[in-house]
């Protein structure tokens, strides 16, 4: 493998995780919100 390629997997895999990580914080502030919805019924 060249370094070209090496360097395009670690690309992908890195911004895969930061947007995961992003998605991660989004939702547990909707989760956090649903679940205070419930508790106060």
């Amino acid at each position: 493998m060249d370094y070209t390629k090496i360097f395009l997997i670690l690309g992908f895999s890195i911004a895969i995780y930061i947007v995961f990580l992003f998605l991660g914080f989004l939702l547990r502030d909707k989760n956090l919100i649903a679940q205070s919805i419930k508790k106060e019924k």
